[in-house]
């Protein structure tokens, strides 16, 4: 009686399989030996440097020279795979383009049965949300409203005069939108709570919360931001807790809708936990909004 034979892997088998083992360890220490972000432990420090990096004029400069690059990469049929970033030259990457079509999803919900949509982009820079809704959706008219530090708006007056920015919170009192927007923004501000609550007061039909810095088991804790690349300066930011996010929208009168992940973890230097991307689309739980909302805005910069 023939003996029958078991199958015993190779050498490049046996290669492989160890490869795949030891590769998640492999990135994570590099990830971290050659992470751009540092834990603060004493938590939000409104004396360093690093609050006000936003204000740097080398921020506008760097928008302002990459703005035809970004232009550019957004006419046409090719992927959109492309970020407002001046070192994002291509529109093929894989993480961007995610971003982009999840915006998709989340204008076209807010867009629904609609020929024109108003939109508040809570620091958006110079603008470039208001291209990608006119790439995204040309059929529907886009009325552009953006709220940001007084050298970023100044620059998007001239790039977009059609659109209409702010840098003074209290020019936004008592204007709704159909959707609020706010892109890798909210962790940027210290009182991040209060902020929250007024861009719930400000939203019609939706709000999205996008490119989050987000944590899932750890509270939420301060990281510094040194980038490597030109164009950005030193910045203080919060990796925010997703359940403590979620539960101050709630309060503030929200639903969560829907839910999105962006791109893999990345690594703080220091901090117990890594951080990650993420995005959450909530609407209004009551159509009428408290007459106490209008309080929460006040004048000045942010």
């Amino acid at each position: 009686m023939k003996q029958k034979q078991t199958w015993r892997p190779n050498l490049a088998s046996r290669l492989h399989s160890l490869k795949e083992r030891i590769r998640p360890f492999v990135e994570n220490v590099l990830n971290y030996l050659f992470s751009e972000m540092h834990y603060v432990p004493g938590g939000w420090r409104a004396n360093d440097p690093a609050a006000d990096g936003w204000k740097a004029e080398v921020v506008a400069d760097a928008q302002e020279k990459h703005w035809p690059t970004l232009v550019r990469n957004l006419h046409g049929p090719e992927p959109l795979g492309l970020a407002h970033f001046p070192w994002s030259l291509s529109r093929e990457d894989r993480t961007h383009h995610n971003v982009m079509m999840s915006y998709g999803y989340v204008l076209a919900r807010a867009a629904r049965e609609k020929n024109n949509i108003s939109i508040l982009d809570w620091g958006g820079g110079a603008g470039h949300y208001y291209l990608y809704s006119r790439a995204l959706l040309p059929e529907v008219a886009i009325d552009y409203h953006c709220f940001d530090l007084r050298g970023l708006c100044e620059l998007g007056r001239r790039l977009l005069p059609e659109a209409q920015f702010y840098s003074d919170e209290s020019d936004l009192r008592g204007k709704t939108f159909d959707l609020v927007v706010s892109s890798s923004s909210l962790h940027y501000f210290e009182n991040w709570h209060e902020t929250a609550c007024k861009l719930a007061s400000a939203t019609r039909e939706f709000l999205y919360i996008a490119r989050l810095q987000t944590v899932l088991s750890t509270p939420s804790f301060v990281a510094v931001h040194r980038p490597s690349r030109p164009g950005y300066t030193e910045l203080l930011s919060w990796c925010l807790n997703r359940r403590e996010v979620v539960r101050c929208f709630e309060e503030s009168g929200m639903e969560l809708l829907r839910e999105f992940v962006y791109a893999a973890p990345w690594a703080v230097r220091g901090a117990p936990e890594m951080a990650e991307t993420r995005g959450f689309l909530f609407r209004p739980k009551y159509v009428e909004t408290s007459p106490a909302s209008a309080e929460l805005w006040s004048g000045g910069d942010h």
